[in-house]
């Protein structure tokens, strides 16, 4: 009898972890889910076009992509973007995206495949050559694969050739692309441009770490663009302290093989690349 009743027990708390991870969250293609997602976006593209037309001030044009639910880390990351970004420039164009983890509010749209070709594509409209364009994806990932997961349901992912299509309009704007998910550096070589820098949080055949369901961050974006990111650094400069910041946190829980995240810079942004960031607003320069 006690034997049945531990079955039972762990039975029932098997049920309960499935229920927890799986929230409360419906399907993105569900019609009032996806109702309510096409409204928000909507609103952040009437936002986006109301900053840029109020100006010709260089903006920074921000879009995060939280696209795998089972992980609240992928949304705080989208959101440190955006505390970055803000302080860049406080009127800076906001796309925020979200896949929402168990205790998430679905307050964002969701970020499908379909919406981040929305995104691009609206970017590809709004950004002026004074613009300055910085797009983050964070997600779980495999060889050129970055998942799209909502409320547990794995929909259509999102592959090199996808994001090369998707990009092609901002090939002559200034673009940080930063993706954190394993196997991120398979995309780094496809998705080449004289005028992009690329950041991954892995090599193209490592893992990445710091994706578990309640972490605060992944590793790759804290030690990229976390609270303790000093303005005055480069894209550089972040870039190498992330990697030994990263190095430093998979030694400590024994963590391996290391993630070894990659850089790309193009030619036509190396000057850029070595601008402080408080700098990067107002840099200029002439597009090839």
């Amino acid at each position: 009898m006690r034997i049945l009743r531990n079955h039972f027990l762990r039975l029932v708390l098997l049920v309960a972890s499935v229920v927890l991870l799986s929230g409360c969250a419906t399907s993105p293609y569900q019609a009032d889910a996806k109702a309510g997602s096409d409204a928000r976006l909507a609103t952040q593209l009437r936002q986006a076009q109301t900053v840029v037309g109020q100006s010709t001030e260089p903006r920074i044009i921000y879009a995060g992509f939280a696209m795998h639910s089972q992980s609240k880390a992928f949304r705080n990351d989208v959101l440190s973007g955006i505390n970055l970004v803000e302080k860049l420039d406080p009127k800076a164009v906001i796309f925020k995206l979200n896949n929402p983890a168990f205790g998430q509010d679905a307050d964002w749209p969701f970020a499908t495949a379909e919406n981040i070709q929305i995104v691009l594509a609206e970017i590809g409209k709004l950004a002026r050559d004074q613009d300055k364009i910085v797009l983050l994806f964070s997600t779980h990932g495999n060889v050129n694969l970055l998942s799209v997961n909502a409320s547990t349901t794995y929909y259509r992912g999102v592959n090199s050739q996808n994001l090369r299509d998707w990009l092609a309009p901002l090939r002559v704007k200034p673009t940080t692309l930063i993706l954190s998910a394993c196997y991120s550096g398979s995309f780094l070589e496809p998705l080449q441009s004289p005028n992009r820098i690329i950041l991954t949080a892995a090599a193209k055949d490592r893992t990445s770490f710091g994706c578990q369901f309640h972490s605060s961050n992944t590793f790759f974006i804290e030690a990229l663009i976390g609270k303790t990111l000093d303005p005055s650094l480069s894209i550089n400069q972040m870039a190498d302290q992330a990697s030994l910041g990263v190095a430093r946190l998979e030694k400590a829980q024994n963590l391996s093989p290391p993630s070894m995240p990659q850089k790309f810079v193009g030619f036509a942004v190396k000057d850029f690349a070595d601008q402080p960031l408080t700098a990067w607003r107002t840099f200029g320069f002439s597009t090839p």
